[in-house]
């Protein structure tokens, strides 16, 4: 039994969370951190997390989801913001005005939500620069879709940050899988004894008896325990009966509820239906029902509601769906009137929709209102609701479609690809005829080719011969759309066939030059390929780098496969400056891995790395599994060829794990193709000779005639040359050479003579082969396999006696080497250099002061940027970061390059980069 006097509960147990809790907000740390404590209702999260707000000696900014009320955009953004919005002044124009625009602070239109959150960082930081910052954001998975989307990239970027960042989840409640990347805490049940201990500080007196009930019954839920025990009453001695049945924390709160007055009961309703927790908005309502706040004051005391000056509301949000499944429907309606009446229109137009049965064409046209507002907002995802739900409003099945249509059109763009490919089903069911049929195929394409490849091509296919005799232009649309999918899963033929019809139908179009010259040139057609991409490269100086971003970027990779490297820089540098400049990274980790092949090739290898890493995250943090693919693809050649096998095999199965789900069979070539070159760098020739044969059969299996598109040919020459299986070699130099015949490629040009100067039986065979790969060389700008050809050569004059003149051939493929940063073959030219006799000189080389190697790819993408005469605002505009992270990293920048300003920064990094192709 306990007289304990009355006090307000506490924290009962939860050490180790609390411990975690307090080391993450450690207003000492200098780092950002983010947590999420998770737990099931009643675990505590939220009393946790007020007891750490409570002792913080950071400022607190603080918001919390409710179910149900997530219908304005960035609303939960602007609880943040608000108190900090003068350190807005701060950014870049653009995230400015953005944000202004997205907090409905000013007209106009935002054109990115990724603009907005950049804002928020740069706000949030600029603010943590003055006070360490404790953002608090309680049910998460309840604040509005747009809030969470800000909020998710701003917790990946807080590793320079004075932030700690607090995410309240239930355990029941779906959320973005990306949430539980993040560090978590997790609330388990008290124990038996911890729950006793929590009994014993509430107001009540019990006997033993009913006290071991109260803990047997409610099995350490802490808000169970506290609410069971309160309902029951202040009196517990001999009352083991009073319990309400089972004991539940909904039954006790339905006991509760069910004891009130009728009138408390019909404004708990209002509570409970209510959007805001503002008494100057709910006590109108309460009015216009015959009520008064006063008539909540049954249900206050006994705890189910929170009150002061300014606010009103249920003290838990899982009272909200036992209140209102006990409202009367016409008491339900008329409530929601009441709060439609009162609201702000934005709002009242879903108290509206909550409160009316469909169809009604009136609250239809106001939900388009909402939509229309919101899209100018750049919240895709609310106006892609508002869409729907307008649907389902509209009377008229034409005009239903359409809505869904529009619904599934936004919902794609913000990256919700399930929802846009079940909206476009719900459309394509209400209308059938062609034209519409195509539109909405366009849509679902481009949302299942992320989801279901195979399903994306099929529908886009049907639908375009479906349109072709009516409208060829959206059938060519429609063709050249299935060749991306077709691509991915490796069905090159069928991509031929899709390209040849979207060519008959229409093929004058950016889209169409990009995608028929992305797809001739793949599968070897390039005579048809060439001047399709001259056509587009003639026009791409009229494109609209932001809304025409895909063709230039598939027109950028096709030229790159075509060895037009410099044609590959025109179409796709215009696409990273505006995605970067405007905030609109939804093609950016593609454009980046595009760019990173083109790098490749030219031997920019840090550039490429980090370009492809910066790729690899976006694709991440977007969900576009086939582009993170891509991208870790890269990098895994890049680090097999540098000498870090180990992560060359971890790259190349990451991409096959994000690959394999969905189909995309052309990453089992790029994967394979990795490995061989890392086994092969790393003088394993018999390993990688097996990895770059499977590149070849599934290459030859999906009809790939572009050697390239994966660089892999002089792969496989020289493994199957250096592993001594002759016949194998024999075979990989002519299939090479048959497809240099038919593509007139350049480097499979090179790469083929290269292994016949290898497989020479006599020197001046052998001479006459390497001349003829030097002359390929000469036509393609690639430093590393033209290296890589120079010690082939000199190699083979070592083997036929002649080391004096393999030696100035060894000297220029080590500097070569050395240049590009490819190590295992720095020392393979240097193994040849003192088989031939020769020595290195005795005086140590000169360390070079601005090595790029040493920076990680974010340092390198800074330091180019402020080569560029970017300030430090613009680079973390550019890169989506913030001002601080930008001046940590050039700390770090300046003390591995060994300069002391920005100045000789600038002109050290541009003379590194400016230095010819493949020198040191």
């Amino acid at each position: 039994m306990s007289d304990r006097p009355p006090t307000t509960p506490q924290v009962i147990g939860r050490a180790r969370e609390r411990e975690q809790l307090a080391a993450a907000v450690d207003p000492a740390r200098r780092d950002g951190t983010v947590t999420v404590l998770r737990g099931e209702p009643g675990a505590g999260k939220t009393t946790l997390l007020d007891e750490v707000a409570a002792a913080s000696l950071r400022l607190v900014l603080r918001t919390a989801g409710v179910e149900g009320e997530a219908v304005l955009p960035f609303a939960a953004v602007a609880d943040l913001l608000l108190p900090i919005l003068k350190h807005a002044e701060e950014l870049p124009d653009v995230q400015r005005e953005a944000l202004e625009i997205a907090l409905a602070l000013r007209a106009g239109d935002v054109g990115s939500p990724l603009a907005v959150s950049a804002a928020t960082l740069g706000v949030l930081a600029a603010a943590a620069d003055v006070r360490p910052l404790l953002l608090i954001v309680d049910d998460f998975p309840w604040i509005d879709p747009p809030s969470q989307q800000v909020l998710m990239f701003v917790a990946r970027r807080l590793a320079s940050e004075r932030i700690a960042l607090l995410l309240g989840v239930r355990d029941e409640v779906p959320v973005d899988p990306a949430v539980w990347r993040l560090p978590t805490i997790a609330l388990g049940p008290l124990s038996a004894d911890e729950s006793r201990e929590l009994v014993r500080t509430l107001p009540v007196r019990t006997s033993p008896a009913v006290l071991e009930t109260i803990v047997e019954r409610c099995g350490g839920n802490p808000l169970a325990v506290v609410e069971t025990a309160r309902v029951a009453g202040p009196d517990l001695l001999d009352a083991a009966a009073t319990l309400p049945p089972g004991s539940t924390l909904e039954r006790a709160w339905s006991a509760a509820i069910d004891g009130l007055p009728t009138t408390t009961r019909s404004a708990l309703a209002v509570l409970a239906l209510s959007h805001s927790t503002r008494r100057d908005e709910l006590e109108p309502v309460l009015a216009d029902l015959g009520l008064g706040a006063d008539d909540l004051l049954p249900a206050e005391r006994r705890r189910l509601v929170a009150r002061d000056d300014e606010h009103m509301s249920l003290r838990h949000d899982l009272l909200r769906p036992l209140v209102t499944a006990r409202t009367a429907r016409d008491l339900r309606r008329r409530v929601l009137q009441g709060l439609a009446h009162h609201a702000p229109r934005d709002v009242a137009v879903w108290y509206l929709a909550e409160s009316t049965e469909a169809p009604d064409d009136e609250v239809a046209e106001r939900l388009v209102e909402a939509a229309v507002t919101a899209r100018r907002r750049s919240a895709l995802q609310a106006a892609a609701r508002a869409w729907a739900r307008a649907a389902d409003f509209t009377a008229d099945p034409a005009t239903r479609a359409d809505r869904l249509l529009t619904a599934a059109t936004d919902a794609a763009i913000a990256g919700s690809s399930t929802l846009a490919a079940t909206w476009c089903e719900e459309a394509l069911a209400l209308r059938h005829d062609p034209t519409f049929a195509a539109d909405v195929e366009l849509v679902r394409t481009r949302a299942l080719t992320w989801l279901d490849p195979a399903r994306a091509i099929d529908g886009a296919v049907r639908a375009a011969d479906a349109v072709l005799p009516l409208d060829p232009a959206r059938a060519g649309r429609l063709y050249v759309e299935a060749a991306a999918p077709l691509t991915m899963t490796g069905r090159l033929r069928e991509t031929q066939d899709v390209a040849d019809r979207a060519r008959d139908a229409d093929g004058r179009t950016l889209p169409a030059l990009a995608g028929l010259g992305h797809a001739y040139a793949l599968t070897g057609r390039v005579d048809e390929a060439q001047p399709l991409l001259d056509e587009l490269v003639a026009r791409a100086g009229d494109a609209n780098p932001l809304w025409d971003a895909p063709p230039l970027v598939i027109g950028g990779q096709a030229a790159c496969f075509l060895e037009r490297f410099d044609d590959a820089r025109r179409l796709l540098a215009p696409v990273t400056a505006s995605a970067r400049q405007v905030g609109v990274p939804l093609v950016l980790a593609f454009a980046l891995g595009a760019h990173a092949e083109v790098d490749w090739w030219a031997g920019r290898w840090h550039a490429a790395y980090a370009d492809a890493s910066e790729g690899v995250a976006w694709a991440d943090e977007l969900g576009q599994a086939g582009s993170r693919a891509f991208g870790e693809t890269l990098l895994a050649r890049l680090e097999g060829v540098r000498g870090d096998a180990a992560s060359c095999r971890a790259r190349a199965e990451a991409a096959l794990a994000a690959a394999g789900p969905l189909g995309i069979e052309s990453i089992r070539v790029y994967a394979a193709a990795a490995l061989g070159a890392g086994a092969l760098a790393a003088g394993e020739p018999v390993t990688a000779a097996a990895h770059l044969e499977r590149a070849r059969a599934a290459s030859e299996q999906m009809g790939t005639a572009c050697m390239g598109s994966v660089p892999f040919a002089g792969d496989l020459v020289d493994a199957t040359v250096r592993a001594g299986d002759r016949t194998a070699a024999v075979s990989a130099v002519a299939w090479v050479g048959r497809l240099a015949e038919r593509t007139g490629s350049a480097y499979a040009e090179a790469m083929a003579a290269r292994g016949k100067g290898l497989l020479a039986d006599d020197h001046d065979d052998a001479e006459h082969w390497f001349a003829v790969a030097h002359a390929a060389h000469a036509r393609l700008a690639a430093p590393y396999e033209r290296a890589r050809t120079v010690l082939a050569h000199a190699e083979v004059r070592r083997r036929w006696r002649r080391p004096g003149t393999a030696r100035a051939l060894l000297l220029d493929a080590e500097a070569t080497f050395s240049g590009v940063g490819a190590r295992p073959w720095v020392e393979r030219a240097r193994h040849e250099l003192a088989a031939t006799g020769h020595r290195a000189s005795g005086e140590p080389a000169d360390e070079d002061p601005v090595s790029l190697e040493v920076l990680t790819p974010q340092e390198f993408q800074i330091a180019r940027g402020i080569a560029d005469g970017q300030s430090n605002v613009e680079v973390a505009a550019a890169l989506f970061v913030s001002r601080k992270t930008v001046e940590a990293h050039l700390t770090r920048i300046y003390r591995k390059l060994g300069v002391r300003s920005r100045t000789e920064l600038a002109t050290e990094f541009t003379r590194r980069r400016r230095l010819p192709e493949g020198t040191p």
